[in-house]
């Protein structure tokens, strides 16, 4: 029986089977430090596809990050940050 479940999973469309997964909003928020030690400041970013990538792979990047939030379909999705070394 799961097998056939699964068959019937795999034979539909990859369009109706992506459409179970929540979309991003293109946007995401963030606590930024100004200096090490701070008190850590909310901040949010809306962009167009380019821009979103770009502006994530740098919070990813940046010192100053200590969470990050995606939000998909309107709902807001804590990721914390290592510090990297």
């Amino acid at each position: 029986m799961a097998d056939d479940m699964l068959e019937a999973k795999k034979s539909k469309p990859l369009v109706e089977r992506a459409s179970t997964v929540p979309q991003l909003d293109l946007a995401f928020g963030y606590y930024w430090e100004p200096e090490p030690g701070s008190k850590p400041e909310w901040h949010t970013f809306v962009g167009q596809p380019e821009i979103f990538r770009r502006a994530l792979a740098d919070a990813l990047l940046s010192k100053h990050m200590t969470r990050l939030y995606l939000a998909a379909d309107g709902i807001w999705v804590e990721m914390p940050i290592p510090q990297i070394k």
